[in-house]
Protein backbone atom coordinates (compact mmCIF):
# COMPACT_ATOMS: atom_id res chain seq x y z
CA UNK A 1 0.00 0.00 0.00
CA UNK A 2 1.16 3.31 -1.13
CA UNK A 3 1.63 6.34 1.42
CA UNK A 4 2.04 9.45 -0.30
CA UNK A 5 3.02 12.26 1.63
CA UNK A 6 2.41 15.64 0.56
CA UNK A 7 3.97 19.02 2.39
CA UNK A 8 2.04 22.93 1.92
CA UNK A 9 4.69 24.32 3.88
CA UNK A 10 8.35 23.62 5.41
CA UNK A 11 8.49 20.23 7.70
CA UNK A 12 11.62 18.81 8.75
CA UNK A 13 11.83 14.74 7.13
CA UNK A 14 12.63 13.43 9.94
CA UNK A 15 8.65 14.67 11.08
CA UNK A 16 7.42 12.95 7.96
CA UNK A 17 9.27 9.67 8.30
CA UNK A 18 7.41 9.36 11.83
CA UNK A 19 4.32 10.16 10.54
CA UNK A 20 4.65 7.66 7.94
CA UNK A 21 5.76 4.97 10.79
CA UNK A 22 2.44 5.90 12.34
CA UNK A 23 0.18 5.04 9.50
CA UNK A 24 1.91 2.20 8.53
CA UNK A 25 1.40 0.95 11.95
CA UNK A 26 -2.51 1.96 12.14
CA UNK A 27 -3.73 0.31 9.25
CA UNK A 28 -1.36 -3.10 9.65
CA UNK A 29 -4.54 -4.61 11.06
CA UNK A 30 -7.13 -3.66 7.99
CA UNK A 31 -6.05 -4.71 4.12
CA UNK A 32 -8.51 -3.08 2.60
CA UNK A 33 -7.02 0.40 1.80
CA UNK A 34 -5.98 0.95 -1.77
CA UNK A 35 -3.14 3.71 -0.48
CA UNK A 36 -3.30 6.52 2.43
CA UNK A 37 -2.29 10.27 1.74
CA UNK A 38 -0.91 12.68 4.13
CA UNK A 39 -0.87 16.64 4.50
CA UNK A 40 1.18 19.05 5.84
CA UNK A 41 0.23 22.85 5.72
CA UNK A 42 -0.31 25.52 8.14
CA UNK A 43 -2.07 28.41 8.79
CA UNK A 44 -0.57 32.09 8.40
CA UNK A 45 -3.21 33.67 10.87
CA UNK A 46 -2.22 34.95 14.25
CA UNK A 47 -6.03 34.15 15.65
CA UNK A 48 -5.40 30.66 15.09
CA UNK A 49 -4.03 29.10 18.27
CA UNK A 50 -3.27 25.97 16.73
CA UNK A 51 -1.77 26.48 13.17
CA UNK A 52 -0.25 23.08 12.06
CA UNK A 53 -2.54 21.39 10.65
CA UNK A 54 -1.82 17.05 9.72
CA UNK A 55 -4.47 16.08 7.24
CA UNK A 56 -4.41 11.98 6.80
CA UNK A 57 -6.67 10.92 4.00
CA UNK A 58 -7.10 6.83 2.92
CA UNK A 59 -9.24 5.59 0.02
CA UNK A 60 -11.18 2.23 -0.27
CA UNK A 61 -13.17 0.48 -2.93
CA UNK A 62 -15.91 2.76 -2.81
CA UNK A 63 -15.16 5.26 0.71
CA UNK A 64 -12.90 7.79 1.68
CA UNK A 65 -11.75 7.54 5.61
CA UNK A 66 -10.00 11.27 6.83
CA UNK A 67 -9.17 12.58 9.87
CA UNK A 68 -7.67 16.03 10.29
CA UNK A 69 -5.17 16.89 13.09
CA UNK A 70 -4.66 20.48 14.71
CA UNK A 71 -1.68 21.54 17.10
CA UNK A 72 1.04 24.45 17.74
CA UNK A 73 3.45 22.01 15.43
CA UNK A 74 2.93 19.45 13.25
CA UNK A 75 4.82 16.32 15.25
CA UNK A 76 1.78 16.73 17.75
CA UNK A 77 -0.62 17.37 14.74
CA UNK A 78 0.40 13.90 13.57
CA UNK A 79 -0.53 12.69 17.00
CA UNK A 80 -3.47 13.81 16.69
CA UNK A 81 -4.50 13.25 12.99
CA UNK A 82 -3.30 9.52 13.43
CA UNK A 83 -5.00 8.66 16.63
CA UNK A 84 -8.64 9.74 14.55
CA UNK A 85 -7.60 7.92 11.76
CA UNK A 86 -7.08 4.83 14.05
CA UNK A 87 -10.35 5.36 15.61
CA UNK A 88 -12.40 5.81 11.86
CA UNK A 89 -10.47 3.22 11.14
CA UNK A 90 -11.89 0.87 13.52
CA UNK A 91 -15.27 1.78 13.61
CA UNK A 92 -15.41 1.25 9.76
CA UNK A 93 -13.46 -1.86 10.41
CA UNK A 94 -16.50 -2.55 12.95
CA UNK A 95 -19.27 -1.36 10.40
CA UNK A 96 -17.94 -3.76 7.77
CA UNK A 97 -17.83 -6.45 10.09
CA UNK A 98 -21.78 -6.22 11.32
CA UNK A 99 -23.08 -5.78 7.66
CA UNK A 100 -21.57 -8.53 6.68
CA UNK A 101 -23.17 -10.38 9.36
CA UNK A 102 -26.35 -9.33 8.63
CA UNK A 103 -26.19 -10.46 5.33
CA UNK A 104 -25.22 -13.71 6.24
CA UNK A 105 -27.71 -13.68 8.22
CA UNK A 106 -30.75 -12.80 5.91
CA UNK A 107 -29.24 -15.33 3.27
CA UNK A 108 -29.08 -18.10 5.79
CA UNK A 109 -32.31 -20.83 5.66
CA UNK A 110 -33.32 -20.84 9.40
CA UNK A 111 -32.85 -18.10 11.71
CA UNK A 112 -29.35 -19.02 13.59
CA UNK A 113 -29.84 -20.35 17.10
CA UNK A 114 -28.21 -19.36 19.97
CA UNK A 115 -27.33 -21.53 22.59
CA UNK A 116 -27.37 -20.98 26.28
CA UNK A 117 -24.40 -21.11 28.16
CA UNK A 118 -23.52 -23.74 31.63
CA UNK A 119 -23.29 -20.58 33.47
CA UNK A 120 -26.30 -18.91 32.37
CA UNK A 121 -28.09 -17.18 29.21
CA UNK A 122 -25.98 -15.86 26.65
CA UNK A 123 -24.92 -12.37 26.95
CA UNK A 124 -26.54 -9.99 24.48
CA UNK A 125 -24.38 -8.75 21.89
CA UNK A 126 -22.71 -5.17 21.88
CA UNK A 127 -24.03 -2.37 19.95
CA UNK A 128 -22.07 -2.05 16.41
CA UNK A 129 -19.84 1.10 16.81
CA UNK A 130 -20.32 2.94 13.84
CA UNK A 131 -22.96 5.76 14.24
CA UNK A 132 -26.64 5.27 12.74
CA UNK A 133 -27.52 8.38 11.88
CA UNK A 134 -31.14 9.27 10.63
CA UNK A 135 -32.02 11.81 8.37
CA UNK A 136 -34.84 13.76 10.64
CA UNK A 137 -36.07 16.72 8.30
CA UNK A 138 -35.62 17.30 4.65
CA UNK A 139 -35.19 21.06 2.89
CA UNK A 140 -35.61 21.92 -1.10
CA UNK A 141 -34.83 25.03 -2.44
CA UNK A 142 -33.32 26.48 -5.65
CA UNK A 143 -30.05 26.90 -6.35
CA UNK A 144 -29.41 30.42 -7.14
CA UNK A 145 -26.54 31.50 -9.96
CA UNK A 146 -24.44 34.51 -8.00
CA UNK A 147 -20.92 35.13 -7.92
CA UNK A 148 -18.87 33.46 -4.94
CA UNK A 149 -18.51 36.97 -3.30
CA UNK A 150 -22.31 37.71 -3.37
CA UNK A 151 -22.96 33.61 -2.27
CA UNK A 152 -20.50 34.84 0.70
CA UNK A 153 -22.88 38.01 1.61
CA UNK A 154 -25.32 36.01 1.61
CA UNK A 155 -23.86 33.28 4.03
CA UNK A 156 -23.32 36.51 6.26
CA UNK A 157 -26.74 37.81 6.02
CA UNK A 158 -28.30 34.39 6.95
CA UNK A 159 -25.76 34.05 9.95
CA UNK A 160 -25.03 29.89 8.70
CA UNK A 161 -22.35 28.03 8.68
CA UNK A 162 -21.89 27.16 4.89
CA UNK A 163 -24.13 28.29 1.97
CA UNK A 164 -24.66 26.14 -1.31
CA UNK A 165 -24.99 27.93 -4.75
CA UNK A 166 -24.93 27.70 -8.18
CA UNK A 167 -21.56 29.39 -9.32
CA UNK A 168 -22.68 31.75 -12.23
CA UNK A 169 -19.00 31.85 -13.79
CA UNK A 170 -18.96 28.11 -13.97
CA UNK A 171 -22.52 27.23 -13.80
CA UNK A 172 -21.38 24.01 -11.07
CA UNK A 173 -22.85 23.62 -7.63
CA UNK A 174 -20.35 24.98 -4.96
CA UNK A 175 -20.48 26.21 -1.52
CA UNK A 176 -19.24 28.80 0.88
CA UNK A 177 -18.35 27.91 4.15
CA UNK A 178 -16.76 29.30 7.28
CA UNK A 179 -13.65 28.11 8.20
CA UNK A 180 -11.96 27.49 11.97
CA UNK A 181 -10.19 30.70 11.79
CA UNK A 182 -13.26 33.36 11.12
CA UNK A 183 -12.76 33.38 7.58
CA UNK A 184 -14.40 31.77 4.26
CA UNK A 185 -14.06 29.08 2.26
CA UNK A 186 -15.24 27.81 -1.16
CA UNK A 187 -15.69 24.58 -2.16
CA UNK A 188 -16.15 23.57 -5.95
CA UNK A 189 -17.09 20.81 -7.71
CA UNK A 190 -15.49 19.43 -10.61
CA UNK A 191 -16.57 16.36 -13.42
CA UNK A 192 -16.18 12.90 -11.29
CA UNK A 193 -12.76 11.27 -12.38
CA UNK A 194 -12.57 8.62 -10.67
CA UNK A 195 -11.33 10.18 -7.58
CA UNK A 196 -12.25 12.51 -5.45
CA UNK A 197 -10.54 15.94 -5.78
CA UNK A 198 -8.14 17.37 -3.56
CA UNK A 199 -9.42 19.32 -0.62
CA UNK A 200 -8.21 22.68 -0.73
CA UNK A 201 -9.54 23.78 2.38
Amino acid sequence: MDIIVKAKCEVPSRVKEEAVERVEHATRFFDRLLGVEMVFDSEHNSRIPEPAVVEVTARTKGHHIRAEGWAVDHRAAVDVAVGKFERQLSRYKTRMVDRSRRRGVRGSASPAVRTPSPEGPAAPEPAPAWPQPHIVRTKRFELAPMLPDEAAVQLELLGHEFFVFTNAASGRCSVVYRRRDGELGLIETVEHRGEHADDQS
